[in-house]
């Protein structure tokens, strides 16, 4: 098993809105994530900080089979930008919101990215966001 952060941007979908719904997610699969991988989902700038733990459901979904999440998309071009792409289904475990885990503090517990896109993570950065989620 493997943990990740993924990034969530606020500015191109509802991501808050459409979890507080909906217990599942999907995502365009551009790397290498199993069934069972931990996902932690950063919300960027405004909030800029962990939100989510989800946990990796199903991969290799195509895009025509994926779910319709046009209604919570803030990007008008994204459903046609991504067809015949794969996706990837994560579920949600848990929603912590901690100014613990903003991007400033995760750099102090060795978060070297700039948060541009899906990382793994693990060592004591790992340790310290799971703290989070096991309360």
């Amino acid at each position: 098993m493997t943990s990740w952060i993924f990034i969530s941007n606020p500015n191109r979908f509802r991501m808050d809105d459409w979890l507080a719904v909906n217990q599942y997610i999907e995502f365009i699969q551009n790397n290498n994530v199993q069934v069972g991988d931990i996902i932690y989902l950063y919300t960027t700038a405004p909030v800029q900080r962990i939100e989510y733990k989800l946990i990796v459901d199903k991969v290799n979904i195509p895009y025509e089979y994926g779910i319709d999440d046009s209604e919570y998309s803030l990007d008008p071009d994204a459903h046609n930008a991504n067809r015949g792409k794969i996706l990837c289904r994560f579920k949600m475990l848990k929603r912590v919101e901690s100014s613990s885990l903003h991007l400033s503090v995760l750099r102090e517990y060795g978060l070297k990215s700039s948060m541009q896109g899906p990382l793994k993570v693990s060592g004591e950065l790992l340790d310290y966001i799971e703290s989070f989620f096991q309360k």
